[in-house]
């Protein structure tokens, strides 16, 4: 079974981009070459500006090739939440907003010929039983409020026997967002649009403005960092709650459902949406989220979402599987423009579940305020909304400089021995001289400790034997076994606890 997402199993492969090797210089660097930073490069580029982009692995393979693929001008908590926090004028600047990143994305496709199957298609909200008909009646009213196409009808259109009611918006869209992300990179890519992969950033000056990496450093005017959250320590990290949410992917043997996406709400809430390659139909299930960090999970998420899928429809074995994190800011609007204490810096983030949208709104924010054009919604995703609050301990100073390592830690006969009853693939914290040690046996037998506290703002990280990860709570940072970043806002990798090998 593989077990990275469907949209990388079936994108078409595009040459490697080069690793930055030297020194650069240009107008701006962009940490991140997922849609939102490719999108502002995009941008960029064609008002003139000579971009650098630079990711820490493939173009799009991080959040952006681990989402769903669908886009649209509703919101994941609902827009009658929005109207409810901020009222119906804020509501309708959002949708006006997203319907706007969406418009870009139909216009680049065409414009460069993109090949990844975008298309206009209806989003439903579906619900499933009779606790959550009273939440799409309420959604509904919002939609027409917020002058969306939309219609609340009382038949199911997916095989559901206790769905009772449902909403139809019309003219949203669905396409295969690692394909349009890696297109857009070769498209783009040239003299003035220089994209770099497998090029970790390890620190960022805002003032002189420079991104430095593993093996060479960038000198700009402005720096975007388009990680999903920024990486380092920014005042925005305090404002954000961090979900992750699974995703199968499974062949349907025949009653594929009509191009679209549905929402499903429920006990369990549920996005489900079919896709059809080479003449070949999957249907894909997002849902199993939780808090990140609150708890170890495991394979039982995977499993919810299959026998979710199976109970509906004819699927045949699960072929792909994955998992994406959203940040959702506390007050359900993201953040996009200059950073809080920055003068050449600028960020995006609290997506929610709503990021290839968000996303590119972001990007298409992010040139206009570089290029020092208007845009209508700078004020609704202000950063600086963040700045008259009183800071959070831990935030008093921004930081995206390398993180100074743990105190080195070492097992010896004694802490190894007490583990000879740990077995392969499983995990334990420990404590060692006072210091907490996380420590997984792997498949092989073999041991591997890492420092038990984030190296981000030290928090405690849990298990996630769903995807064997070290996973952090607070601010959503991931490790591997071995102490590897998987996933910002971690700029450096948890430290590695020496074990005596002839215990």
């Amino acid at each position: 079974m593989d077990t990275s997402s469907l949209w990388k199993g079936t994108a078409a492969k595009t040459a490697c981009l080069p690793t930055l090797q030297t020194d650069l210089k240009v107008d701006v660097a962009i940490v991140g070459a997922g849609i939102t930073g490719l999108t502002a490069a995009m941008l960029l580029v064609q008002a003139g500006k000579r971009v650098a982009v630079l990711d820490a692995s493939k173009a799009g393979d991080a959040n952006t090739g681990n989402s769903t693929g669908n886009l649209y001008a509703t919101v994941d908590l609902g827009l009658h939440t929005l109207e409810e926090l901020h009222g119906l004028e804020t509501m309708r600047r959002v949708v006006e907003s997203r319907s706007a990143a969406i418009d870009l994305i139909e216009a680049t496709v065409g414009r460069l010929k993109l090949d990844c199957g975008f298309q206009r298609v209806p989003w439903h909200l579906i619900g499933v039983d009779a606790a959550h008909v009273g939440d799409i009646e309420k959604e509904a009213l919002a939609a027409m409020r917020a002058r969306l196409h939309a219609d609340l009808r009382d038949d199911a259109p997916l095989p559901i026997d206790t769905a009772l009611k449902t909403l139809r918006v019309e003219d949203q869209a669905q396409f295969q967002p690692l394909a349009y992300v890696r297109q857009l990179a070769q498209r783009i890519g040239g003299e003035d649009c220089l994209i770099f992969e497998n090029t970790r950033v390890t620190a960022i000056d805002d003032a002189p403005a420079v991104v430095h990496t593993e093996h060479g450093k960038v000198a700009c005017q402005h720096i975007v960092i388009a990680t999903h959250t920024p990486v380092g320590i920014h005042l925005v990290q305090s404002q954000l709650e961090v979900v992750r949410e699974y995703g199968i992917a499974a062949p349907l043997h025949d009653s594929v459902p009509e191009p679209g996406a549905y929402w499903c709400i429920g006990r369990e809430r549920h996005s489900v949406r079919a896709f059809t390659e080479h003449g070949r139909s999957y249907l894909v299930v997002i849902g199993s989220a939780h808090k990140l960090g609150e708890q170890e999970v495991g394979a039982e998420r995977f499993q919810q979402l299959e026998l979710f899928a199976r109970d509906h429809f004819p699927i045949g074995p699960v072929e792909y599987r994955w998992s994406a994190q959203r940040y959702r800011a506390k007050d359900k609007l993201p953040y996009i423009g200059r950073n809080v204490d920055a003068e050449n810096t600028y960020v995006a983030t609290g997506f929610s579940g709503d990021g290839l949208t968000y996303g590119t709104l972001a990007g298409m924010m992010l040139a206009d305020e570089i290029l020092g054009r208007g845009t209508p919604w700078r004020d609704l995703y202000a950063v600086e909304r963040l700045a008259g609050d009183k800071r959070p301990r831990g935030f008093e100073r921004e930081s995206t400089g390398p993180a100074s390592p743990d105190q080195a830690v070492a097992l010896g006969a004694g802490e190894v021995g007490k583990l000879a009853d740990l077995p392969p693939c499983q995990n334990r914290k420990i404590e060692v001289d006072g210091k907490p040690v996380a420590v997984y046996r792997s498949q092989d037998g073999r041991l591997q400790a890492v420092a038990g506290k984030c190296s981000h703002m030290g928090c405690e990280i849990k298990w996630n034997g769903a995807e064997t990860s070290w996973d952090c709570s607070c601010h959503g940072s991931r490790f591997a076994p071995d102490g590897r970043v998987l996933e910002g806002p971690a700029l450096a990798p948890l430290q590695t606890a020496s074990i005596d090998q002839g215990a």
